[in-house]
């Protein structure tokens, strides 16, 4: 039995997401703050969700933006889950991990993105590192639009900046940005100095 409707998931604490009861063959592909993801085929995946709210917030957000080569597509929107393009790759963070470094091109790939992301008018346009996938043909997709346009933290994409911090990259990239972007270097490059006062 393959019924998407028989998966079941809760949320324990703040951020943690557990699989109550998974009947079907589906096999789960991650977690994370809103629910549980499967695939259930070779292109498609379900994300099951553990509150209504954040499937109608979703999948607006992935309506909205169907035009953009930056988002999954959308097939099914249900009561409690998302049928979306399953897009394969790893993300960001471990592409980064696995190579130890930052290069100009994937900087220019990252700001790319947050342009793409200003285009679509997303309140929130912070690409954090793990959920950008990096896909074979090494273009960034982004996964994890429930907030997308109703969630907005700071006027800096202060996750993304945050993640390339924590893996020792954040000065490469910066000065990366203020060659390609001055305009963007201007507004985060006194990021560093924030975080360490407890600015953000």
């Amino acid at each position: 039995m393959n019924d998407i409707n028989s998966i079941r998931v809760i949320r324990e604490g703040e951020n943690n997401i557990e699989v109550v009861d998974n009947p079907t063959s589906y096999p789960l592909i991650g977690t994370g703050k809103h629910g549980a993801v499967f695939k259930i085929s070779s292109d498609q995946c379900v994300k099951i969700y553990t509150k209504p709210k954040n499937v109608l917030r979703e999948s607006e957000a992935l309506k909205n933006a169907q035009d953009s080569p930056i988002v999954p597509k959308l097939y099914e929107v249900g009561d409690n889950y998302i049928i979306m393009e399953f897009i394969e790759g790893p993300t960001l963070l471990e592409h980064l991990q696995a190579k130890g470094n930052i290069t100009q091109d994937i900087t220019q790939k990252i700001l790319s993105l947050i342009l793409e992301m200003k285009r679509l008018n997303f309140v929130r346009v912070d690409p954090k590192l793990k959920q950008v996938i990096v896909t074979k043909e090494e273009e960034f997709r982004v996964i994890d639009h429930v907030f997308s346009y109703s969630k907005k933290k700071a006027d800096i994409p202060v996750g993304l900046l945050a993640g390339l911090s924590n893996l020792g990259l954040l000065s490469t990239f910066l000065e990366q940005v203020k060659l390609i972007d001055p305009e963007s270097y201007e507004e985060w490059r006194n990021f560093k100095e924030l975080e360490k006062n407890g600015g953000f």
